[in-house]
């Protein structure tokens, strides 16, 4: 049952994977989403597009891109 319910879950990321925007590769993508499946996945997705956006665009040190994406986890609901 248990590996009927992780096939699913890679089943539903994948058919989200172009929305789905945290995570480095498919592999932490997946992770990421599996651990934020029961939460509010929308707000978290914003914090790793703020977070890559942070990083990528405006070329913050990353100690402090991490620090914002902390906050901006800590501030979602049931996370």
């Amino acid at each position: 049952m248990q590996t009927y319910f992780t096939l699913l879950l890679l089943a539903v990321q994948s058919l989200t994977a172009q929305a789905w925007k945290c995570g480095i590769g498919p592999v932490s993508s997946t992770i990421s989403y599996i651990i934020a499946f029961p939460s509010d996945v929308m707000g978290i997705d914003r914090c790793c597009i703020e977070h890559d956006a942070l990083v990528d665009g405006l070329h913050l040190e990353r100690k402090e891109a991490d620090r914002i994406f902390c906050d901006c986890l800590a501030g979602k609901d049931s996370w």
